[in-house]
């Protein structure tokens, strides 16, 4: 029989400096906890969507926490028993997502005394973990690895506490575990024959069975980022071609101006990016480092791509004064770490917008950091004035000259306590890669910003374990595109191997990596579905 570790709540607060306060810090509460219809007495839900009969209670099984130590190393300190906001905590290896069926009565207690619950939905993990983490995309690691938890609605009110005894009361529907659910909501999204029956389950919390009759009836699909990212990703807004200087022979800035101005206008932050649409039905979307600016106006440095399909070639050759793009809300990917003694920024090409932001406050504030700027020539150097403003901080490498960025010899001088920013071509990162390795650098202390990736290749096949399909990946095609066209909603945000968002889960196969998103130690078991590709076939968790 199977027991009851911790019973957790929590009262509303600000946290993480966002508007929403957040109930997600909960205490161990040594006494017995009155347990009613809508939950832990004194517990306190804040995100839209948390609480109500359906979500009475959040279970999340503590064995996870290891996992995400070894999956997240540099956050394994914020992984403790509660992280998640669980007001209950079990261990018990048969108490898992795979295991664990909607509609499973369980009794917390002794004999008729007890309290009963029923498993109701799986946890749609929100925004909330990417602060609570310290990680990005922490909300869609726990949702791609199953490992959410589940709500539970109150059939039998009582009193619960820590070291009662949790016996299974009826299981009727063994098929529906929470994982097959997650599979219906995030993978096999047309999997109509599963979704009609999911719909007519009355044991399935409402949220849920509406959002399969959403889908349908109505062939509705909900937007998830509002959920996942905050809201981050889900504006886009229309901006207008203000400004274009020729920066250098294929470095041109853009200049672009909202349409509808804000009095409050969010200034552009060290990373900050952004991403645009166009093309037809705004079909081709493209990532670009903000170089200045605010939400209301901000400026962009653009190389002309001699293999452009379609994105920088547009912009420079077409793209007139006047006219409109949609934009997504900047985001900062790339920020400055704040523990660090020193910063080195290493820049080839273009790869300096992504880092002009960053020396700008980084010399404001006075702190310790050197920028190398790699170019051909000095017909090369983007942003001649902001580089120049940055004095002894900067050191610009001027090919012809026969000047060299000699990384090694950079990498050596620096110590734990210093991290390491590179954007360019893919070969300096490279590079940059390779040299840490070989002088033990340590791999947490190295950032990489890309906004073009290569991601054609040799054609593979990707047999899918968990869904018994097998897809075929041709030459111009990527993973990512074969995946959704398939069904399957796999996020995504930079789609150039930057961000880590879209990754799958490997279960066997050779991988070629592409795109720096995944640690080395992530490799084994995930690939970027963006940039990366197999080698012949591999086997996917899907």
């Amino acid at each position: 029989m199977d027991k009851l570790l911790q019973v957790r709540t929590g009262k509303l607060r600000p946290v993480f400096g966002l508007q929403t306060p957040s109930g997600i810090f909960k205490t161990v509460q040594q006494n017995p906890v009155k347990v009613e219809f809508l939950g832990c007495e004194g517990d306190e839900h804040g995100y839209i969507g948390h609480g109500g009969v359906d979500k009475a209670l959040m279970w999340y099984p503590s064995q996870h926490y290891a996992f995400w130590k070894t999956e997240l190393p540099q956050n394994a300190h914020l992984f403790g028993v509660g992280g998640f906001g669980e007001n209950i905590v079990t261990s018990s290896e048969k108490l898992n997502e795979k295991e664990v069926c909607v509609g499973d009565m369980f009794r917390f207690g002794q004999g008729e005394a007890g309290v009963v619950i029923q498993i109701s939905e799986p946890r749609q993990p929100c925004f909330m973990l990417n602060h609570r983490f310290e990680v990005k995309d922490m909300s869609i690691r726990s949702q791609n690895a199953n490992r959410t938890g589940w709500y539970c609605r109150v059939l039998k009110e009582g009193h619960i506490q820590s070291g009662d005894p949790i016996s299974l009361v009826e299981r009727k529907y063994p098929k529906w575990t929470v994982k097959a659910v997650q599979t219906m909501l995030y993978v096999e999204r047309k999997n109509w024959e599963a979704i009609k029956e999911l719909s007519e389950l009355s044991e399935l919390g409402e949220e849920i069975r509406t959002i399969f009759l959403n889908r349908l009836k109505k062939g509705i699909f909900l937007d998830e980022s509002d959920r996942l990212a905050g809201g981050e990703d889900k504006a886009w807004n229309e901006y207008r071609l203000v400004g274009k200087k020729v920066e250098t022979p294929r470095i041109c800035s853009f200049e672009f101006e909202t349409i509808d101005t804000s009095e409050s206008p969010a200034p552009a932050t060290p990373g900050s990016h952004i991403r645009v649409k166009f093309g037809r039905n705004n079909q081709v979307v493209r990532a670009y480092s903000i170089v200045g600016g605010d939400s209301n106006c901000f400026t962009l440095g653009i190389v002309l791509d001699r293999d452009s399909r379609g994105g920088s070639r547009y912009l420079h050759e077409e793209l007139k004064i006047g006219d409109s793009l949609s934009f997504s809300q900047m985001k900062s990917d790339f920020p400055p770490a704040v523990d660090a003694d020193h910063h080195i920024l290493i820049a080839g090409g273009v790869g300096i917008t992504a880092f002009l932001i960053t020396a700008r406050q980084l010399r404001q504030q006075g702190q310790n950091f050197h920028l190398y700027y790699a170019i051909r020539s000095a017909h090369d150097v983007a942003f001649k004035y902001p580089v120049q403003e940055l004095g002894n901080n900067v050191t610009v490498l001027d090919g012809s000259k026969g000047q060299r960025l000699e990384i090694s010899k950079i990498i050596a001088k620096s110590n734990s306590r210093t991290h390491i920013y590179c954007c360019g071509p893919q070969r300096l990162m490279d590079g940059v890669t390779l040299a840490a390795r070989t002088l033990n650098f340590p791999s947490s202390n190295l950032h990489f910003e890309a906004f073009t990736a290569l991601t054609s290749g040799d054609p593979f096949t990707v047999e899918l374990a968990e869904s018994k399909k097998t897809l075929d990946v041709k030459e111009e095609q990527t993973l990512l595109d074969v995946l959704r066209d398939s069904g399957f909603d796999v996020p995504s945000s930079c789609e150039v191997g930057n961000c880590g968002t879209c990754r799958v889960g490997v279960r066997s196969g050779k991988v070629e990596h592409r795109g720096t998103g995944l640690l080395e130690g992530e490799k084994k078991g995930a690939m970027l579905s963006c940039v990366s590709r197999g080698i012949g076939k591999v086997v996917l968790d899907l």
